[in-house]
């Protein structure tokens, strides 16, 4: 929820200033590109507390969806140490007792 509200937050905000602008006589393209920049600037300074929950719930919704790849990896990986396991084994059988 906290990157939805953060993102209506923000949205919020550039809409007020595109508002303003446009009121002020800015009724150009331009009035687009300063609308999101100052946007961006106040919705900086005025919501860093809530920039750092959303972006704490993105993290975590990243690490929801990578944990099928980390579980194939360590399966992977798993599967990999016991081929070099039992070539390693293979190549002890081979090998003169007391000569490694």
């Amino acid at each position: 929820m906290s990157v939805l509200s953060y993102w209506g937050a923000r949205t919020g905000i550039f809409l007020a200033v595109l508002g303003i602008l446009w009121a002020v006589g800015w009724q150009d393209i331009m009035v687009f590109f300063a609308a999101f920049v100052v946007a961006w600037l106040v919705s900086y300074l005025l919501l860093p507390g809530m920039r750092l929950r959303a972006g704490e719930q993105m993290d975590g919704w990243i690490s929801r969806s990578e944990k099928g790849l980390r579980e194939a990896d360590a399966e992977e990986d798993a599967e990999i140490g016991a081929v070099d396991d039992a070539a390693e084994a293979a190549d002890d059988e081979r090998r003169p007792h007391g000569s490694r």
